[in-house]
């Protein structure tokens, strides 16, 4: 009885932890946002007066129409009827990249077991999709985003599109319920291998009939396999889903690592389209994922039309890569030219850079970069924040001059020290965009 209790305890406890994570104090609305719509019923509440069916809309002042949609979900091991939370912090990123953002809540398990939470997801979707032109929306250009159980929602709507028994008839019908990109958090996707998974120090009892899983399939999950393979995002894979990318910390305690590296090896088998970012030292917290202390230091797997790439340390967790695999994803155009242009005496020179948005989307703080191939050396430098590590240079925006507009430009300049040919970069990139060069 008393490891009954115990047991039952510990679940209890991770399961708050679960809903906890990734909880900060409320932001005022964003200064960028023109209008910010709350609780909109995309379906009538079930039961009545619960907030599972409603979302919030933020439309930003930014940007040209229509907008491209991002679609938020914050996790808590299915245990809240609040997904929407957090969704202005979201907006205070995205929302100047011209995106609207969509807080979308649904059902918990207490409520409702699955499918009902993919049901109610893709409800949201289609009800934003049919109501596209009243907000200005691209109904081309939905993506979604989610962290741990919302990281699992953002899975099942990218992955299951055409899956009629995942569809449901809540709210709006007959209209496609499909996202073109999907970025996932931390994760599960095979429910049954998670104890398997568990760090050597140990980690939430999974096949617990009171874990988060089984409450959220209606049985303890090693005796309903066939029920749990249908809450699998695993099981939805194959070649024709749009891409994903997926970011899981390798010390997480609350959602194995492995996971994370079960969903690459099976879109990789499918000649799928994914990107994994493994964080080593994160915990199951976006904070510690897009820490600044482990840039460098993660590992990027990369699978797409069969072919895999390796590499450390080239893809930081930030806002800024987000958004640029998400415009990729969701084939914006965005694009950059740079024009580059010098002014030289003995050992030394000026230099100028005017970064000129060519894309459809604005450009809301920017680091443009590139690499000398000289043993050219930065002294100084106006309108921007210019430093060097060996031959890579990096200049961000000053503050005043961040915002970028689509067809409008900023420009810097910077002195340097060179001696011999002094060549032009071979590239600049801008929030990692490589730029088209125009020298001068």
């Amino acid at each position: 009885m008393q490891a009954r209790i115990r047991k039952a305890l510990i679940v209890g406890v991770a399961m708050s932890m679960l809903a906890a994570v990734g909880v900060s104090a409320a932001l005022p609305q964003p200064a960028h946002a023109a209008q910010v719509i709350t609780d909109i019923s995309y379906a009538p509440a079930q039961p009545a007066g619960s907030r599972g069916h409603l979302l919030d809309l933020y439309l930003p002042s930014t940007g040209v129409t229509p907008r491209p949609l991002l679609i938020w979900h914050k996790g808590s091991a299915w245990t809240s009827d609040d997904g929407k939370a957090a969704a202005d912090e979201i907006a205070a990123v995205f929302g100047p990249l011209g995106f609207a953002v969509a807080g979308v809540s649904v059902r918990p398990s207490s409520q409702a077991i699955f499918p009902a939470q993919v049901h109610d997801i893709k409800a949201a979707i289609r009800w934003l999709r049919a109501n596209a032109a009243t907000y200005g929306l691209d109904p081309n250009r939905f993506a979604m985003m989610g962290d741990s159980s919302g990281g699992w929602l953002t899975e099942m709507a990218t992955l299951s599109g055409g899956v009629a028994s995942l569809e449901g008839t809540i709210g709006t019908t007959g209209v496609s319920s499909a996202v073109q990109v999907g970025l996932a958090f931390f994760s599960p996707t095979d429910f049954l291998q998670m104890n398997a998974q568990n760090l050597p120090t140990g980690g939430l009892d999974h096949n617990s009939p009171a874990s988060p899983e089984s409450l959220l399939v209606g049985c303890p999950i090693q005796t309903c396999p066939a029920t749990v393979a249908q809450a699998n995002p695993m099981t939805y894979v194959d070649g024709n889903d749009p891409p994903l990318m997926v970011l899981h910390g390798q010390a997480d305690f609350l959602v194995p690592h492995g996971q994370s590296v079960l969903l690459y090896n099976r879109i990789k088998a499918t000649c799928g389209d994914l990107t994994f970012v493994s964080v080593p030292g994160a915990d199951h917290m976006r904070a510690q994922v897009m820490d600044p202390a482990h840039f460098g230091a993660e590992t990027v797997y990369t699978t797409t039309d069969c072919t895999e790439t390796v590499r450390t340390g080239t893809l930081n967790p930030t806002w800024a890569n987000f958004a640029t695999f998400l415009r990729s994803g969701l084939k914006m155009g965005t694009s950059c030219e740079v024009t580059y242009s010098t002014g030289a005496w003995n050992g030394a020179f000026n230099g100028s850079l005017v970064i000129r948005n060519t894309g459809t989307t604005p450009i809301s703080g920017w680091a443009a970069t590139w690499t000398w191939s000289g043993n050219q050396q930065i002294t100084g430098a106006w309108n921007a924040t210019v430093t060097q590590t060996g031959t890579q240079v990096t200049a961000r925006d000053a503050g005043h001059n961040s915002y970028i507009g689509p067809g409008s430009s900023q420009s810097f300049g910077f002195s340097a020290t060179a001696t011999g040919s002094n060549p032009i970069p071979a590239q600049f990139q801008v929030n990692n965009l490589p730029c088209t060069r125009v020298t001068l």
